[in-house]
């Protein structure tokens, strides 16, 4: 069984997980921040609304009643205890646009002022006794706005990043373990190697779509296997037909040779037969040429014995013959003639 070695630190794979990961998880913690900060904002306002609320339901009466007996003292305590209330930096009472009570120091620039008008109603009319202005501290909101958003931010992002951190862990184990072991195997597949199995993935009850692709690599090796090993058979069988094929073309080379062996030599009797004969002919037909044939009806004199030769001409016998064939004359005198010309000499004896 092959087990591929997994190179983790040069998968893109894995990078790109991680990357994204971390990515995720910032916006995430971005977003948790902002979602924070403006949820506690929400709450302490609502929570200075409700303090405030508290303070006119509890202190309204008293400092309706001081300021109706005026009661100085009861005032300043009252105003006191205001002041040193959580989130509260001043407190004052404003008669006929002047401050008349206060506690605290006030700053007109920086924090949320709330305005409390104090009457009282007597004998059916309305009297105007003042206004009670209560200002928050700023930096008590802003610090406790901070100090909760960095407590409930750290939380949540160390919440994000464990979840991030099993995220990467599980899909590590479970997915990209999986992916790389297969990409692997497939990358060092070669005709060589694919009788050698991959790995063995995680055995489950329940295979998921990485044990089937795993399965479905496998049976494409072995698929290959069996291609590749009735290729290889059929190369041998082409192998040996091509074998017998040459031990084939090499007898019939031979026997070709030898017949053209034998079919030379008959050529070239021929062509010694054929010279001979042309030899002959050309003999033949020089011996033809030297023969010079009187054929046709020569016209000859009935009583000289001249012959007429085709231009009209008289021609002696013996020169006519002689002109026209290779035939030399001798002369001589015939039995008849020498006793008919030499009466006298006998020129034949018996």
């Amino acid at each position: 069984m092959l087990k591929t070695p997994v190179n983790l630190s040069k998968s893109v794979l894995v990078k790109r997980l991680i990357y994204r990961l971390i990515i995720s998880a910032a916006m995430l913690m971005l977003v948790s921040l902002v979602v924070t900060a403006f949820l506690t904002w929400s709450s302490e306002k609502r929570g200075l609304e409700n303090q405030f609320k508290e303070i006119e339901r509890n202190y309204g009466k008293i400092i309706q009643s001081a300021l109706w007996e005026n009661d100085a003292e009861t005032i300043k305590i009252i105003l006191m205890s205001l002041s040193q209330m959580p989130g509260i930096q001043s407190a004052h009472i404003h008669q006929e646009s002047r401050i008349r009570f206060k506690a605290g120091e006030k700053d007109p620039d920086m924090g949320f002022v709330h305005n409390f008008q104090i009457s009282r109603t007597y004998n059916g009319k309305v009297y105007e006794l003042g206004h009670l202005h209560v200002e928050q501290d700023p930096n008590y909101v802003s610090q406790k706005i901070i100090r909760e958003v960095l407590v409930i931010g750290l939380s949540q992002a160390a919440i994000i990043l464990l979840v991030s951190l099993l995220m990467f862990v599980l899909t590590y184990r479970f997915v990209i373990v999986r992916l790389l072991t297969i990409q692997s195997h497939t990358a060092s597949l070669s005709p060589d190697t694919l009788n050698e199995q991959m790995m063995e993935m995680q055995k489950t009850s329940d295979p998921d779509e990485l044990d089937d692709l795993s399965k479905t690599i496998s049976k494409m090796q072995n698929n290959l296997q069996a291609s590749f090993a009735a290729q290889k058979a059929l190369e041998r069988e082409l192998r040996q037909d091509q074998e017998k094929l040459e031990d084939i073309v090499r007898e019939r080379t031979a026997s070709l040779n030898t017949i053209n062996e034998q079919l030379l030599l008959e050529i070239g009797e021929k062509e010694k037969l054929q010279a001979e004969r042309e030899k002959i002919i050309v003999d033949l037909q020089s011996a033809l040429d030297e023969v010079k044939k009187l054929s046709g009806m020569l016209p000859i004199c009935a009583n000289c014995k001249k012959i007429r030769d085709d231009k009209g001409y008289w021609n002696q016998l013996e020169g006519y013959i002689s002109k026209h064939s290779e035939a030399v004359f001798s002369h001589g005198i015939c039995p008849e003639c020498a006793k008919k010309l030499y009466p006298d000499f006998d020129l034949y004896e018996e």
